[in-house]
């Protein structure tokens, strides 16, 4: 449990630093995938995202995802996807 704890923050910082770092186009898409039994909580246009031993919230809302499915957000400036074993689960 705690290498998949360590491994989901690794990629999150991964996928957080190349999003910032591709962010200087207008038009920049980011997507991060993490797995829904983790612990994660990132900012996401202003929102904020986490996952929680499975539980996943957005902005306050909470998603419904199959349990230990993988989660892929992806977001751009004006749209964010989450997916759950590539099935859309949320749109704003």
């Amino acid at each position: 449990m705690k290498q998949t704890h360590m491994l989901s923050k690794i990629l999150l910082l991964f996928f957080v630093v190349l999003a910032f770092l591709t962010g200087c186009s207008s038009e920049s898409t980011s997507t991060i995938e993490i797995p829904s039994d983790g612990t994660t909580s990132i900012s996401i246009n202003g929102n904020q995202f986490q996952v929680r031993e499975g539980n996943v919230t957005y902005n306050g809302q909470k998603i419904a995802v199959p349990e230990n499915s993988t989660l892929k957000i992806t977001h751009n400036n004006k749209s964010v996807f989450i997916y759950a074993d590539d099935k859309l689960v949320y749109e704003e």
